[in-house]
């Protein structure tokens, strides 16, 4: 794996690169103290992922990162910073991780480990093509398949893997977002999670429930025609009327 360190304080570049170096997973480990040096690196060689400080003397990682994946053969983004206050915008810019300073070594290991399942994930679909090259062409699509959903509450971010999404349901005024380990309050709307999650595998049962079809155990026939659905967590929420006939569409019930 060859990766780019870029922080604009040494010592931090050097923390960071001694406890990469400790997992032995990199052939190459360059550093940059800015934009300019960082796009140059950039230019002249390839690279599995960067891991990018959000303050850089006068300039912004966040600004870097939104010219990175618009290369062609964009590194994955690992934001490694101080600042836990801009996580949601890092993953907006498609990061596949955000570690924080001071670094820890299984925290590290986690975001790497994270960057590898991506790596061969896309393999997978795409054996038969060069490595190198392939390695960096669906940049968009591997990210995709391992996306997060962060979710802020009482000043403090969350990150959820959309696999671990069972539900999100809206009841009062209070949207809770039901996960496999975990349940979260917001005061945002279900149509705004509905926007950051459009994949395949959640859809509308209720104008105030938006589901994940894997995490269906059982259905059963309910009042008016209707069905009720018991999630992997025990929960159970109700098909309305309105949205019986696409839910048999896509569940294959017609």
């Amino acid at each position: 794996m060859r990766a780019i360190i870029v922080d604009d304080e040494p010592l931090a570049r050097n923390e960071l690169h001694y406890l990469l170096n400790q997992i032995d997973h990199f052939e190459k480990i360059d550093e940059a103290e800015n934009v300019s040096e960082t796009l140059e690196l950039l230019l002249y060689d390839d690279y599995d992922v960067i891991f990018l400080d959000i303050n850089l003397m006068d300039e912004s990682g966040l600004d870097l990162a939104n010219k990175i994946k618009k290369m062609k053969h964009a590194p994955f983004i690992i934001f490694a910073t101080a600042h836990d206050t801009f996580a949601v915008k890092a993953f907006e810019l498609d990061a596949i991780d955000y570690i924080l300073k001071p670094f820890e070594q299984q925290r590290i290991a986690q975001a790497i480990h994270k960057v590898e399942q991506a790596m061969g994930q896309h393999l997978e679909h795409h054996n038969d093509a060069d490595t190198t090259t392939s390695m960096y062409d669906q940049n968009t699509e591997v990210t995709k398949t391992s996306k997060v959903l962060p979710i802020e509450v009482d000043e403090r971010i969350h990150i959820i893997n959309l696999n671990d999404i069972i539900a999100i349901s809206v009841n009062n005024g209070i949207t809770t977002i039901h996960a496999t380990h975990n349940s979260f309050e917001t005061s945002e709307p279900l149509s705004h999670y509905e926007k950051k999650i459009e994949t395949q595998n959640f859809m509308r049962i209720h104008r105030a429930t938006l589901i994940n079809k894997s995490h269906i155990q059982t259905i059963e026939h309910w009042f008016n025609y209707t069905y009720q659905l018991t999630m992997t967590n025990q929960l159970k929420f109700q098909v309305s009327r309105s949205y019986m006939k696409t839910f048999k569409q896509i569940m294959g019930l017609n």
